[in-house]
Protein backbone atom coordinates (compact mmCIF):
# COMPACT_ATOMS: atom_id res chain seq x y z
CA UNK A 1 0.00 0.00 0.00
CA UNK A 2 1.37 3.49 -0.86
CA UNK A 3 1.55 6.58 1.21
CA UNK A 4 -1.52 8.35 -0.09
CA UNK A 5 -3.76 5.07 0.78
CA UNK A 6 -1.87 4.14 4.27
CA UNK A 7 -2.96 8.29 4.93
CA UNK A 8 -6.55 7.62 3.81
CA UNK A 9 -6.70 4.18 5.64
CA UNK A 10 -5.42 5.70 9.11
CA UNK A 11 -7.20 9.10 8.49
CA UNK A 12 -10.45 6.39 7.69
CA UNK A 13 -10.09 4.85 11.00
CA UNK A 14 -9.35 8.33 12.95
CA UNK A 15 -12.07 10.13 11.53
CA UNK A 16 -9.77 13.27 10.76
CA UNK A 17 -10.34 12.76 6.59
CA UNK A 18 -11.96 16.21 4.65
CA UNK A 19 -15.32 15.29 3.23
CA UNK A 20 -13.97 14.43 -0.40
CA UNK A 21 -10.75 12.57 1.28
CA UNK A 22 -13.34 10.74 3.10
CA UNK A 23 -15.24 9.68 0.06
CA UNK A 24 -12.27 8.48 -1.48
CA UNK A 25 -11.39 6.28 1.26
CA UNK A 26 -14.68 5.28 1.69
CA UNK A 27 -14.69 3.49 -1.68
CA UNK A 28 -11.83 2.04 -1.12
CA UNK A 29 -12.80 0.11 1.31
CA UNK A 30 -15.84 -1.02 -0.34
CA UNK A 31 -13.82 -2.00 -3.32
CA UNK A 32 -10.39 -2.82 -1.60
CA UNK A 33 -9.86 -5.57 1.04
CA UNK A 34 -6.39 -5.10 1.11
CA UNK A 35 -7.68 -1.57 1.72
CA UNK A 36 -10.16 -2.38 4.14
CA UNK A 37 -7.83 -4.87 6.00
CA UNK A 38 -5.60 -1.88 7.04
CA UNK A 39 -8.32 0.52 8.19
CA UNK A 40 -9.41 -2.50 10.29
CA UNK A 41 -5.91 -2.37 11.52
CA UNK A 42 -5.51 0.59 12.48
CA UNK A 43 -9.55 0.62 13.64
CA UNK A 44 -7.84 -2.42 16.08
CA UNK A 45 -4.66 -0.55 17.31
CA UNK A 46 -6.49 2.86 18.31
CA UNK A 47 -9.19 0.88 19.92
CA UNK A 48 -6.87 -1.30 22.27
CA UNK A 49 -4.82 1.78 23.46
CA UNK A 50 -7.98 3.82 24.00
CA UNK A 51 -10.10 0.79 26.00
CA UNK A 52 -7.30 -0.94 28.06
CA UNK A 53 -5.61 0.04 31.31
CA UNK A 54 -2.51 -2.57 30.08
CA UNK A 55 0.59 -1.89 28.29
CA UNK A 56 -0.33 -2.45 24.65
CA UNK A 57 1.80 -2.39 21.82
CA UNK A 58 0.90 -1.97 18.59
CA UNK A 59 1.51 -4.48 15.77
CA UNK A 60 5.16 -4.10 14.09
CA UNK A 61 3.10 -4.15 10.80
CA UNK A 62 0.77 -1.41 11.86
CA UNK A 63 4.10 0.33 13.68
CA UNK A 64 6.07 -0.20 10.74
CA UNK A 65 3.64 1.04 8.40
CA UNK A 66 2.88 4.43 10.47
CA UNK A 67 6.41 5.29 10.42
CA UNK A 68 7.18 4.47 7.25
CA UNK A 69 4.70 6.83 6.31
CA UNK A 70 6.87 10.08 6.16
CA UNK A 71 9.92 8.37 3.85
CA UNK A 72 7.21 7.24 1.86
CA UNK A 73 5.98 10.19 0.60
CA UNK A 74 9.82 11.64 0.45
CA UNK A 75 10.42 9.27 -1.95
CA UNK A 76 7.08 9.54 -3.94
CA UNK A 77 7.70 13.54 -4.11
CA UNK A 78 9.88 13.34 -7.57
CA UNK A 79 7.17 11.17 -9.11
CA UNK A 80 4.25 13.40 -8.10
CA UNK A 81 6.46 16.85 -9.74
CA UNK A 82 4.68 18.10 -11.93
CA UNK A 83 6.61 17.48 -15.99
CA UNK A 84 8.38 20.11 -17.44
CA UNK A 85 6.57 21.64 -20.26
CA UNK A 86 7.28 21.73 -23.67
CA UNK A 87 8.17 25.18 -25.50
CA UNK A 88 6.09 27.82 -24.32
CA UNK A 89 3.33 28.71 -26.82
CA UNK A 90 4.25 32.03 -29.11
CA UNK A 91 1.95 34.78 -29.73
CA UNK A 92 2.63 37.17 -32.17
CA UNK A 93 3.08 40.93 -30.78
CA UNK A 94 1.29 43.90 -33.00
CA UNK A 95 5.11 44.19 -34.60
CA UNK A 96 4.92 41.17 -36.38
CA UNK A 97 7.59 39.79 -33.91
CA UNK A 98 7.01 36.98 -31.49
CA UNK A 99 6.59 36.75 -28.35
CA UNK A 100 6.57 33.89 -25.36
CA UNK A 101 3.21 33.76 -23.74
CA UNK A 102 2.99 33.46 -19.84
CA UNK A 103 1.38 30.67 -18.84
CA UNK A 104 -0.73 30.49 -15.61
CA UNK A 105 1.36 27.91 -13.09
CA UNK A 106 -0.77 25.24 -11.82
CA UNK A 107 -1.98 26.46 -8.74
CA UNK A 108 -1.95 23.65 -5.32
CA UNK A 109 -3.62 20.59 -6.10
CA UNK A 110 -4.51 17.63 -3.87
CA UNK A 111 -1.49 16.15 -3.82
CA UNK A 112 0.41 19.68 -2.48
CA UNK A 113 -2.10 20.00 -0.10
CA UNK A 114 -2.10 16.75 1.73
CA UNK A 115 1.72 15.97 1.78
CA UNK A 116 2.40 18.06 4.45
CA UNK A 117 -1.21 17.09 6.73
CA UNK A 118 -0.29 13.50 5.91
CA UNK A 119 3.27 13.82 7.66
CA UNK A 120 1.92 15.89 10.29
CA UNK A 121 -0.64 13.10 10.70
CA UNK A 122 2.19 10.50 10.48
CA UNK A 123 4.45 11.94 13.19
CA UNK A 124 1.86 12.81 15.70
CA UNK A 125 0.06 8.76 14.93
CA UNK A 126 3.39 7.17 15.60
CA UNK A 127 4.42 9.45 18.37
CA UNK A 128 0.74 8.67 20.29
CA UNK A 129 1.28 5.37 19.47
CA UNK A 130 4.86 5.26 21.27
CA UNK A 131 4.10 7.28 24.06
CA UNK A 132 0.98 5.45 25.00
CA UNK A 133 3.52 2.00 25.38
CA UNK A 134 5.52 4.05 27.19
CA UNK A 135 3.33 5.50 28.96
CA UNK A 136 1.69 1.84 30.05
CA UNK A 137 4.88 0.31 30.80
CA UNK A 138 5.21 3.21 33.33
CA UNK A 139 2.32 2.78 34.55
CA UNK A 140 2.67 -1.19 35.16
CA UNK A 141 6.43 -0.29 36.85
CA UNK A 142 4.32 1.64 39.07
CA UNK A 143 1.69 -0.82 39.88
CA UNK A 144 4.19 -3.70 40.38
CA UNK A 145 6.27 -1.05 43.15
CA UNK A 146 2.82 0.01 44.66
CA UNK A 147 2.50 -3.90 45.15
CA UNK A 148 6.04 -5.06 46.47
CA UNK A 149 5.11 -2.06 49.02
CA UNK A 150 2.11 -2.90 50.23
CA UNK A 151 3.67 -6.70 50.67
CA UNK A 152 6.51 -5.54 52.69
CA UNK A 153 4.19 -3.49 54.68
CA UNK A 154 2.35 -6.47 55.62
CA UNK A 155 5.15 -8.85 56.34
CA UNK A 156 6.50 -6.11 59.05
CA UNK A 157 3.13 -5.65 60.80
CA UNK A 158 2.78 -9.26 60.90
CA UNK A 159 6.27 -8.89 62.69
CA UNK A 160 4.94 -6.39 64.60
CA UNK A 161 2.26 -8.49 65.74
CA UNK A 162 4.54 -11.09 66.39
CA UNK A 163 6.93 -9.31 68.77
CA UNK A 164 4.13 -7.89 70.74
CA UNK A 165 2.75 -10.90 71.32
CA UNK A 166 5.98 -12.40 72.89
CA UNK A 167 6.19 -9.13 74.71
CA UNK A 168 3.09 -9.19 76.48
CA UNK A 169 3.22 -12.88 76.93
CA UNK A 170 3.42 -13.57 80.98
CA UNK A 171 6.56 -16.01 80.89
CA UNK A 172 8.35 -13.89 78.54
CA UNK A 173 12.09 -14.86 79.80
CA UNK A 174 15.33 -13.40 78.84
CA UNK A 175 19.47 -15.20 78.48
CA UNK A 176 22.30 -14.45 77.34
CA UNK A 177 25.03 -16.95 76.37
CA UNK A 178 28.46 -16.86 74.96
CA UNK A 179 29.82 -18.27 71.31
CA UNK A 180 33.18 -20.58 71.99
CA UNK A 181 35.20 -18.86 68.43
CA UNK A 182 33.71 -15.47 70.10
CA UNK A 183 30.63 -13.29 69.96
CA UNK A 184 27.37 -13.96 72.11
CA UNK A 185 23.57 -14.45 71.63
CA UNK A 186 20.38 -12.76 73.29
CA UNK A 187 17.59 -14.76 73.74
CA UNK A 188 14.46 -13.71 74.56
CA UNK A 189 11.30 -16.30 74.82
CA UNK A 190 8.06 -17.58 76.17
CA UNK A 191 7.06 -21.08 76.30
CA UNK A 192 3.18 -20.51 76.61
CA UNK A 193 3.37 -18.31 73.01
CA UNK A 194 6.04 -20.87 71.82
CA UNK A 195 8.16 -18.28 70.49
CA UNK A 196 12.05 -17.59 70.49
CA UNK A 197 13.86 -14.01 70.10
CA UNK A 198 17.44 -14.20 69.04
CA UNK A 199 19.67 -11.48 68.62
CA UNK A 200 23.35 -12.23 67.80
CA UNK A 201 26.22 -10.26 68.28
CA UNK A 202 29.79 -10.09 66.94
CA UNK A 203 29.83 -13.75 65.89
CA UNK A 204 32.15 -14.97 63.38
CA UNK A 205 31.34 -14.97 59.92
CA UNK A 206 31.06 -18.31 58.06
CA UNK A 207 31.92 -18.87 54.47
CA UNK A 208 29.96 -19.89 51.83
CA UNK A 209 29.31 -24.08 52.61
CA UNK A 210 28.39 -23.39 56.53
CA UNK A 211 25.53 -22.18 58.24
CA UNK A 212 24.39 -22.02 61.90
CA UNK A 213 21.47 -24.08 62.82
CA UNK A 214 19.30 -24.18 65.61
CA UNK A 215 18.59 -26.53 68.02
CA UNK A 216 15.86 -27.25 70.90
CA UNK A 217 16.92 -30.19 73.13
CA UNK A 218 15.27 -32.03 75.26
CA UNK A 219 15.52 -35.69 76.57
CA UNK A 220 14.83 -37.22 73.67
CA UNK A 221 17.66 -35.16 72.15
CA UNK A 222 17.90 -32.13 69.66
CA UNK A 223 15.39 -30.76 67.18
CA UNK A 224 16.14 -28.62 64.83
CA UNK A 225 14.76 -24.78 64.77
CA UNK A 226 16.11 -23.12 61.96
CA UNK A 227 18.77 -21.64 60.52
CA UNK A 228 20.50 -18.54 61.73
CA UNK A 229 22.76 -16.22 59.69
CA UNK A 230 24.63 -14.80 62.34
CA UNK A 231 24.19 -11.21 61.87
CA UNK A 232 20.41 -10.00 61.56
CA UNK A 233 18.04 -10.90 64.33
CA UNK A 234 15.94 -14.26 64.09
CA UNK A 235 12.17 -14.20 65.48
CA UNK A 236 11.21 -17.94 65.91
CA UNK A 237 7.27 -19.01 65.87
CA UNK A 238 5.14 -22.04 66.34
CA UNK A 239 8.49 -24.04 67.85
CA UNK A 240 7.70 -27.63 70.09
CA UNK A 241 8.88 -25.41 73.30
CA UNK A 242 9.10 -27.43 77.12
CA UNK A 243 10.41 -25.89 79.94
CA UNK A 244 13.78 -26.67 81.29
CA UNK A 245 14.97 -27.12 77.62
CA UNK A 246 18.31 -26.22 76.15
CA UNK A 247 18.82 -24.15 73.33
CA UNK A 248 21.84 -24.96 71.03
CA UNK A 249 23.67 -23.78 67.94
CA UNK A 250 25.68 -25.63 65.53
CA UNK A 251 27.91 -25.09 62.45
CA UNK A 252 26.20 -27.41 59.65
CA UNK A 253 27.09 -27.77 55.98
CA UNK A 254 25.47 -25.09 54.08
CA UNK A 255 21.30 -26.07 54.15
CA UNK A 256 21.32 -27.57 57.35
CA UNK A 257 21.20 -31.05 58.81
CA UNK A 258 18.90 -33.55 60.40
CA UNK A 259 21.35 -33.95 62.94
CA UNK A 260 23.82 -31.97 64.77
CA UNK A 261 27.75 -32.95 63.23
CA UNK A 262 29.81 -31.12 65.05
CA UNK A 263 30.14 -29.86 69.14
CA UNK A 264 27.54 -26.79 70.03
CA UNK A 265 29.46 -23.71 69.74
CA UNK A 266 26.35 -21.95 71.52
CA UNK A 267 24.76 -23.17 74.75
CA UNK A 268 21.74 -21.75 76.72
CA UNK A 269 19.13 -23.45 79.72
CA UNK A 270 15.62 -22.11 78.80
Amino acid sequence: MNADREYLAAGLALGTLADAEMIEALDLEAADPDFAEEVQSFCETLGLLAGSDDAVAPSAETEAAILSIPRLHQQAAPERTAPEHAAEPVAPTAAGASAPVTSPGPGPGPEKTRRPTTMLFALAASTLLLLSAVLAGALINQQHDTTQIQESLTVAEAERERTQRLLSASDLAFTEAEATGGGRVTLAYSVSEQMLHLTPHDMPELPADQTMQLWLIDEEGPHSAGLMTGTSTELLTDLAMDEDMIFGVTVEPAGGSEEPTSDPVVLADL
